[in-house]
């Protein structure tokens, strides 16, 4: 086995690794409704609320059926974020505070209606903001983050595709710009809407927002194949790059 043979399998694993990224995250709000639904538990006014969704069947053991998914999914995306490498030292630390953040969203419980929790902060005078919360607003900022300031950090080498190099920057913009429009819409919902238990609002701007994520993993993986497509081709080299002569290039 040679080289170029190993490079080509760590690129192909880094490819897969990201689809299935995107893959588990537009999977876990359908997984977690559907998990639901099968034990009888309607449509949640929130995802975060599926935490501490209690089984109306009498007589079963697991009285929340749904908080092994949630929080079992949140694990994985979690340390897949906070695992995975990006293409500058900055862009590496935003993707493991990322991770790091998502672990808290699965660790800390959301707020119950007439329970006290010691995961909130009450002592401050905010009894109904809770780390659960903070974790998942900080996460989505963070991803904000990550697709506004380094999506293009490989954009630069389609210097002479300009018409791809403007169509994966303005599909960034746009990911970017309605996930973070997606998070403080359910804020501003969860905070200033009172009737939450008749109505699934917030639930669907959660999810939308989720899908918008898992969209910016495929069309990443699209565009380093651009990019790979046009080291070669700069370089002269018919053959598949491999990872050290691509991060070479880059």
């Amino acid at each position: 086995m040679d080289q170029d043979h190993i490079d080509k399998a760590i690129v192909e694993n880094y490819q897969t690794l990201r689809n299935r990224m995107g893959l588990l995250t537009a999977a876990f709000p359908v997984v977690v409704i559907l998990v639901g639904l099968a034990w009888g538990i309607q449509l949640q006014p929130s995802l975060s609320d599926y935490y501490f969704a209690q089984n109306p069947a009498s007589g079963m053991a697991d009285l929340y059926p749904v908080r092994l998914w949630f929080c079992g999914l949140l694990f994985a995306v979690g340390v897949f974020l906070y695992r995975y490498k990006g293409f500058s030292k900055n862009e590496d630390r935003w993707l493991s505070l990322t991770g790091a953040f998502t672990l808290c969203v699965a660790i800390f419980p959301m707020a119950v209606s007439g329970k006290t929790s010691p995961f909130t902060l009450a002592y401050f005078g905010y009894p109904n903001v809770t780390l659960h919360g903070i974790s998942a607003v900080l996460a989505f900022v963070c991803i904000g983050i990550i697709i506004f300031w380094f999506s293009g950090s490989t954009l630069s080498k389609l210097k002479k595709d300009g018409a791809a190099r403007k169509w994966f920057r303005r599909a960034y913009f746009l990911i970017g710009t309605y996930m973070l429009l997606a998070m403080g819409g359910s804020v501003l919902m969860h905070f200033l809407h009172t009737d939450r238990a008749n109505d699934s609002y917030i639930l669907y701007v959660e999810w939308s927002g989720l899908w918008a994520f898992a969209t910016y993993w495929f069309i990443k993986n699209l565009e380093l194949r651009y990019v790979a497509d046009a080291i070669r081709k700069e370089s002269g080299d018919l053959m598949p790059m491999g990872t050290a002569d691509v991060a070479k290039a880059l």
